[in-house]
């Protein structure tokens, strides 16, 4: 199949004279103002940076197809260009941002991928030199990269399960995130899909705020999906923008269509019950998508009476877009259909209670388009995504959680594999604790709730020891997780009677929905306090 990156150089030639980027400057006193990139700037620049990487890299001895780690700030607008020119010179750039801390998991997921090399921003130095025992080479400013005289080499026909990119999840798995490979299928799929996740038809170009970190999967390749619809993206000082800079973005960068996390949403709207010029211009924006999760159902009410034009997306990084909400069926949120072209099953799942309704798993066969890449699959025919759906009427659909030991959680509701908590917690403070739980689904971070093996009074000194112990025995295995996985605060344990947390009748298996909707009130004051 061709390379995903065929349409979209054409679509940089066809749209040569818009912008396909605003890049954010920010003066000494914080003023902020937005310089437009062009798209044949934006190519010009990746060919250059390209033609760099090509020669310094096969200098060294590293061919076509390799895998280059890129260990970048993620918040960088020259971020992106290593990106594309990597992958423009023949490379398969192998993505970390900022929210790893350990050079040795940097390496570790470098070597399971075959990495052959690793180009780190400044920031990381510290952590490359002497942890990471690959070459290394520390990305010099783009400005200043001598470019070589040598042309790119043509694309080339890929196999469509050929990676392009190489992510990862943004939980952890035993203290490190599972590497996605992201296929040219997976990408000229996601072109396609994205232009059914826009509703409402304009003749004028659609700019759209920066989702998140250009190192994770939906800012990484937006410039692949927004290329091909000659698209733009504005940088922002932060993913969570207060109301100031909202209203910048809208009247001085021409951000008409928003594209936020659920949380970040949030705290728009909640600006918006106070400030009426932030409610006006929520109200005139194109489409406001959010994704990661439902709003909370205050929110989502409020903004359907303000006629607020909000879409809900369901998409992962491993499996892409799959859901959105009807922007003409508003009113009801957070139902949602299928993106046209997205090829999937939806399975009873057998844990389902016939008076509660049925409950579906989500399956993408093989020859799906979103179908991840086979290393990745957890079934010989396809994938599961191991999160649930109740049908609600013909074709519409309800997020209702996961279907295994993952939950949502922290300020972007990242994954959390609470299962690696629990076992490494009942594994090295056995003599302290008998019995354990993580929870946090859809909360600011994760909480532990323990059944001490001897019983202590609450509020106690000894409480407080106990608390303290735990998190000093399980402080290397919180060294190798995302920060949103940690537990590093004796207010994040909640210490409870031997047989007090609930159980599976048949198993006696920890029921983790059963205990936070049992200690909601303990948990609402930890989460006021965080």
């Amino acid at each position: 199949m061709p390379h995903f990156l065929t349409d979209v150089l054409a679509a940089w030639e066809k749209y040569r004279d818009r912008p396909l980027f605003k890049q954010l400057v920010q003066g000494a006193e914080g003023q902020k103002t937005w310089i437009p990139i062009t798209y044949e700037d934006f190519q010009n620049e990746t060919d250059r940076v390209g033609r760099h990487w090509r020669a310094t890299l096969s200098s060294q001895g590293f061919k076509s197809s390799d895998v280059i780690g890129l260990w970048a700030t993620g918040q960088k607008y020259t971020d992106l260009i290593h990106i594309y020119s990597l992958i423009r010179a023949g490379f398969i750039p192998q993505l970390f941002s900022v929210t790893y801390q350990s050079g040795e998991v940097v390496r570790d997921l470098l070597i399971a991928c075959n990495g052959k090399a690793l180009l780190y921003d400044p920031a990381f130095a510290v952590a490359v030199e002497g942890h990471v025992d690959l070459p290394a080479i520390c990305l010099p400013a783009v400005d200043t990269l001598q470019s070589s005289s040598d042309p790119l080499p043509p694309l080339l026909d890929v196999a469509e399960d050929e990676p392009a990119m190489i992510l990862h999840t943004s939980g952890t798995t035993s203290g490190k995130p599972k590497p996605v490979p992201v296929t040219h299928r997976n990408l000229k799929g996601q072109q396609s899909q994205f232009r059914g996740i826009n509703q409402g038809a304009f003749e004028t170009q659609d700019i759209y705020n920066k989702l998140g970190s250009y190192c994770h999967i939906g800012t990484a390749s937006s410039i692949s999906y927004m290329s091909l619809r000659g698209d733009c993206t504005v940088q922002t000082s932060r993913s969570d923008f207060d109301a100031e800079e909202f209203l910048q973005l809208t009247r001085e960068a021409g951000v008409n269509r928003l594209f936020l996390y659920a949380p970040w949403l949030s705290n728009l709207l909640k600006f918006a019950r106070t400030n009426q010029d932030v409610l006006d211009t929520l109200k005139n924006m194109r489409q406001i998508i959010y994704t990661g999760a439902s709003l909370n159902p205050e929110d989502e009410a409020w903004m359907v009476a303000q006629n607020i034009p909000g879409t809900l997306l369901y998409a992962t990084t491993e499996a892409f877009l799959i859901l959105i909400s009807d922007l003409n069926e508003r009113q009801d949120l957070p139902a949602m259909r299928l993106i046209p072209g997205v090829e999937c099953e939806f399975i009873p799942n057998d844990n389902s209670e016939p008076d509660k309704g049925t409950l579906y798993d989500v399956f993408l066969p093989a020859h799906s388009s979103n179908c991840p890449h086979p290393s990745f699959r957890n079934r010989e025919n396809g994938h599961y995504t191991g999160d649930l759906f109740e049908q609600v009427k013909p074709g519409r659909y309800i997020f209702r959680g996961r279907n295994d030991d993952w939950i949502r959680t922290g300020p972007s509701l990242s994954f959390c594999d609470t299962k690696a908590i629990e076992d490494n917690v009942l594994q090295v403070s056995s003599q302290l604790v008998s019995n354990c739980t993580a929870v946090g689904h859809y909360k600011p971070g994760v909480v532990l709730f323990v059944e001490p093996v001897t019983p202590v009074t609450p509020g106690s000194d000894k409480e407080m020891v106990l608390k303290k112990e735990i998190i000093a025995l399980t402080a290397p295995f919180n060294a190798r997780l995302f920060l949103h996985e940690r537990i590093t605060d004796p207010g994040r344990i909640v210490v409870v009677p031997q047989g007090k947390l609930a159980r599976t009748k048949e198993k006696g298996n920890i029921r983790r929905k059963a205990v936070e909707d049992e200690f909601s009130d303990i948990l609402q004051e930890i989460y006021r306090i965080v």
